[in-house]
């Protein structure tokens, strides 16, 4: 077959899928009537590259922002505007007031040596140099009056849905209590399990996870990094879980409280 032939049926193939770039790809391939098999095979496979919707959304998920598509952290801010113009204080605190599932107000924060990122996956601080080690929040439904089950976190940090599980549901989850928590301060238990990498490589990783209640909602920090790097900062990180806080917020005007 020839391939200008070949050509025609690729596009044909391409067009038949919305939000596909065509231009670009027609760009890419420069055919001419004189155009051996084996250099438009090379020109093929370049502008395979290009096949990506035109309007696919940036990586917002994952743990370093490497996720397929955004994440579901179930943080729902009390004020929008104020959320965006939220910023860490030089010591590392961040403080954010959320709703909970049934709309009561909490108020959260954390203190953590690594740079607040603006992100619409939630909030997350992240040290972007190497970008293995992480805190971000995590909200999930809780049912009034009832305790915390470590198999309501699992089922809210490591689902496929979560920042974790944008390439597959992690595996070997083992959540273990560290810290019963009480008189505000958190619960805290020490995750070990293995995700995915985009490259579709195994990671190990470990993390720590604290929790607290308000109104039906439980609130997650979950501070991690690779299993490798775990041992020599672990100390460091066990601060960052240990400074977690998540109270009831004082009544206002705002439209969101109830």
């Amino acid at each position: 077959m020839k391939t200008t032939s070949i050509f025609g049926l690729f596009l044909l193939f391409i067009s038949s899928s919305s939000g596909w770039n065509i231009g670009a790809v027609k760009r890419s391939l420069i055919i001419q009537g004189t155009t051996s098999r084996s250099e438009f095979c090379s020109s093929l496979v370049a502008a395979s590259s290009l096949l990506v919707p035109v309007d696919s959304n940036a990586f917002d998920g994952g743990v370093g922002g490497l996720g397929k598509t955004r994440p579901q952290t179930g943080v729902v801010f009390r004020d929008e505007d104020a959320a965006a113009s939220t910023t860490q204080s030089s010591s590392g605190d961040v403080t954010y007031e959320l709703l909970a599932p049934d709309g009561s107000p909490a108020v959260v924060s954390f203190n953590a040596p690594w740079p607040l990122l603006q992100t619409a996956a939630g909030i997350e601080s992240r040290d972007i140099g190497g970008g293995f080690e992480s805190a971000f929040i995590q909200v999930t439904e809780l049912q009034k009056g009832s305790e915390i089950k470590p198999s309501q976190i699992k089922e809210a940090i490591f689902s496929s849905r979560g920042k974790f599980g944008m390439y597959g549901s992690p595996t070997d989850i083992k959540l273990r209590l560290v810290s019963p928590g009480g008189n505000k301060s958190p619960a805290i238990y020490s995750a070990t399990f293995t995700t995915l990498t985009p490259a579709m490589r195994e990671s190990d990783r470990k993390a720590y996870i604290s929790a607290a209640t308000v109104g039906n909602g439980l609130f997650l920090l979950v501070t991690t990094t690779t299993a490798v790097r775990f041992t020599k900062l672990e100390s460091s990180l066990k601060r960052v879980a240990e400074s977690f806080l998540a109270v009831d917020a004082p009544k206002t005007s705002l439209r969101n409280q109830k």
